[in-house]
């Protein structure tokens, strides 16, 4: 993996830029009354758009970088199938059994917000939206950023396996979520290992699918079986 051109003061200006325009973007539907399904629906693709043309014009347009630097490359098949497939199985049991450890220390912890978005949804054409945009969206921008932009520059200052845990721990945190950030952390830290190993930032990212993925199937699930 080539050091990239890049550093830690584009990490922070793309993450306030991206801040910036996801939130700028949320008055508008906000003004409109838009629904809160579709708004979450909405945000979810302002945020995808943010975050690829922010790393876009970072590393690409002022860096003189290209996106393989980026990760974004053709991965072969026996990595995919044993980081990303199987690498994927292993974070849905990891962090399953991360949560329920977590239940011991929290009992009453709030659902996420996706999750109660998912569960008021009823319309076909509003859960196949939010299926989407979780499995491939998300873990395409957030793969981008936290991977294939964040990952490499810790990495040639502390090393892989270091770099690994700190750019998971920042994931894990920037979901503003404390009592999650650890089961995420270490999910981080997978998904930077897999890119580490494939050397393809499209491994993680179906892993990543894979695990929100596997989230969406069991809230359906207890949906249909009217569990809460």
């Amino acid at each position: 993996m080539a050091h990239p051109r890049w550093g830690f003061i584009d990490i922070i200006v793309v993450y306030i830029a991206i801040m910036a325009l996801a939130s700028t973007a949320a008055v508008i539907p906000l003004l409109r009354g838009m629904d809160p399904i579709h708004f979450f629906i909405y945000l979810f693709g302002a945020q995808f758009i943010a975050t690829v043309l922010c790393v876009f014009l970072a590393v690409v347009v002022f860096r003189k970088s290209s996106w393989a630097d980026l990760g974004w490359k053709r991965a072969g098949l026996r990595d995919l199938v044993n980081y990303g497939l199987k690498g994927g199985l292993l974070l849905i049991v990891l962090v399953a059994l991360m949560g329920y450890v977590l239940q011991f220390f929290q009992p009453d912890l709030q659902m996420q917000e996706i999750e109660q978005v998912m569960r008021s949804a009823t319309r076909l054409p509003d859960i196949a939206a939010l299926v989407l945009a979780g499995t491939v969206l998300a873990p395409v921008s957030e793969e981008l950023f936290y991977r294939g932009m964040i990952y490499p520059v810790l990495r040639q200052h502390l090393g892989p396996a270091w770099g690994a845990v700190l750019a998971g721990l920042i994931f894990g945190l920037a979901h503003w979520d404390p009592w999650r950030a650890l089961p995420l952390a270490v999910g981080g830290a997978v998904l930077c290992y897999m890119y580490e190993k494939s050397g393809s930032v499209l491994v993680p990212m179906v892993a990543h699918g894979l695990w929100n993925g596997a989230m969406f199937a069991i809230i359906l699930f207890s949906n249909s079986l009217g569990i809460n």
